[in-house]
């Protein structure tokens, strides 16, 4: 079997994520001769879905509905009580689609959470050279409030005080992509730039910007009947936070 049928085969049977070991395995050629040939998996997917023998937009359409099913049942259920067999079923998929991608409901959760970051694609942004550290923050925030208004019951659930569920979402999330690990690299860029006071740890400044955000986000809507104003709240959350965050003259 050639490269490109062991390809498709493979991708029949695990989607897009099969492994370069199965393709040499299945292909029966060395790990050389596999880079040689292909250059990487995502080159050769690109190349035989140009083929004509695979559909990535269907495999991506896939992984969307899952997730799409995933987040309506965990909200109904929560991440400990939910099973692969309710997001199969909510998604319209049979159940082994579910396992043949993720393998167990632990992964599936994770790849979940891990695509679900409010601020992710903010700092993306930011990192692209933004040090104007109003600018920045004010566009975390308007992300962040944008997202914890749009998914007030899954954010509740993830945020729980229910300490299994938080246990829980914990051990499957990967800390080093939280959110709060996110803004604190960015807090951290800031201090060193000289834009942030360095006597308060990054850490600490993070968790207060964060407190502010479910402030007005989560808790004024709820409990104050206070409508969030995304624009707005988000100057005056940046303004309160710099006010206590900005180096001491």
């Amino acid at each position: 079997m050639n490269i490109t049928q062991a390809a498709v085969k493979l991708f029949d049977e695990c989607g897009a994520d099969f492994t370069l070991d199965q393709l040499q395995s299945m292909a029966g050629v060395s790990r050389a001769t596999l880079y040689r040939r292909i250059g990487s998996k995502e080159k050769l997917l690109r190349q035989i879905a140009d083929d004509g023998l695979i559909s990535l937009d269907a495999e991506l359409g896939v992984e969307e509905k899952i997730f799409t099913a995933t987040r309506a049942v965990v909200v109904q259920h929560g991440f400990i009580a939910c099973t692969m067999e309710q997001i199969a079923d909510e998604a319209g998929l049979g159940v082994a689609t579910l396992y043949r991608r993720f393998k167990d409901k632990k992964n599936l959760l994770a790849s979940f959470a891990a695509q679900i970051k409010p601020v992710l694609a903010a700092l993306t942004v930011l990192d692209e050279g933004q040090d104007d550290v109003e600018q920045g923050l004010t566009h975390i925030v308007s992300t962040a409030l944008t997202y914890l208004d749009a998914n007030q019951s899954l954010v509740k659930i993830m945020f729980s005080w229910q300490s299994a569920e938080r246990a829980y979402l914990t051990s499957i999330r990967q800390e080093s992509t939280s959110t709060l690990n996110q803004i604190g690299k960015y807090i951290t860029r800031q201090q060193e730039l000289g834009n942030l006071r360095q006597d308060i740890s990054a850490k600490d400044l993070a968790l207060s910007l964060s407190g502010l955000l479910f402030q007005y986000a989560i808790f004024s809507p709820v409990h104050l009947a206070r409508p969030l104003d995304v624009k707005s709240d988000s100057k005056t959350i940046v303004k309160l936070f710099l006010n206590g965050a900005k180096p001491q003259k």
